[in-house]
């Protein structure tokens, strides 16, 4: 074979791989990981003939079609106060046929955190201030409970801000020897003013200055998972905007119930806070 026709099959090769990886053919699914405790999230493989939707306590799953013919992977979040001794029931429905899928948790111990805080508002709120935050909580829960059938992207995250984590997932908190809700995410202390980035495209479904969080933001990425940064200084984001991986979406700041500069990263999947680390994968 001539050195130039070599090279042109050798083109046509490429020119077919690529093709067949842009439609999807050979695309690996990016999957996070599976951790099946409260606070972790599901990710199980079922065979249909038929496209598949899945759901949990009447909230629509996640549901990736793999790049085998017939198989899907199902990825639901389970809820920090999910009892173990219950099992986690998956309702699969695929061409009007319903099936059940149960799967058996494992227990996790978290950790207890005292904090004391000056502001006594952040820990026993008068009257006008619940008032606010029932206002708001609606707000939070209507934009970290979003369902869109658009996939932004792969289910990769990257840190929103590039240093260690400096406070875990899952703490039974006490604020002033006051038992309160655990730690729904993870905080990334850095100084003020800090950048910080989408950890994977989205739109901006939610924001604002909210009575606990301070400024926040939510990024809605598709089929169940949503994302929100709380205590931010500055907002650099509208309501509706759509932001690609890695753009700034606002900084690092002191604003609502903290005790110091940071960034309180959550990310909520069918409408439960999991462990964000469970989806970064560098």
């Amino acid at each position: 074979m001539s050195l130039k026709k070599y090279v042109s099959v050798q083109m046509i090769k490429i020119i077919l791989f690529v093709s067949l990886a842009v439609s999807g053919l050979l695309q690996a699914i990016e999957l996070p990981k599976h951790q099946a405790t409260p606070g972790g999230i599901i990710v199980q493989k079922i065979l249909a003939k038929h496209k598949l939707e899945a759901f949990h306590d009447n909230r629509r799953l996640m549901v990736l079609e793999s790049d085998k013919p017939n198989e899907y992977y199902v990825i639901g979040g389970i809820h920090l106060n999910q009892k173990v001794n219950m099992p986690y029931n998956i309702d699969l429905k695929s061409d009007q046929t319903i099936k059940y899928h149960t799967v058996t948790l494992k227990d996790k111990a978290y950790q207890k955190q005292y904090i004391t805080l000056k502001n006594k508002q952040h820990v026993s709120p008068n009257q006008k201030n619940l008032d606010r935050i029932g206002s708001e909580k609606k707000r939070s829960l209507a934009a970290l409970g979003r369902y869109s059938t658009q996939k932004f992207g792969s289910l990769v995250l990257i840190k929103p801000l590039d240093v260690p984590f400096s406070d875990d997932y899952g703490k039974r908190r006490y604020f002033n020897k006051q038992p309160r809700k655990p730690h729904s995410g993870v905080d990334l202390a850095a100084p003020e003013g800090t950048l910080i980035k989408a950890p994977l495209e989205g739109e901006i479904v939610e924001l604002g200055n909210f009575f606990f969080n301070g400024n926040v933001v939510y990024i809605d990425h598709g089929l169940g998972m949503v994302t929100m940064y709380c205590h931010l200084s500055k907002i650099d984001v509208k309501k509706g905007q759509l932001v690609k991986q890695g753009e700034i979406i606002g900084k690092v700041g002191k604003t609502g119930r903290v005790t110091g500069p940071h960034l309180h990263w959550g990310v909520s999947l069918n409408g439960n806070m999991i462990d964000p680390r469970l989806f970064i994968y560098k």
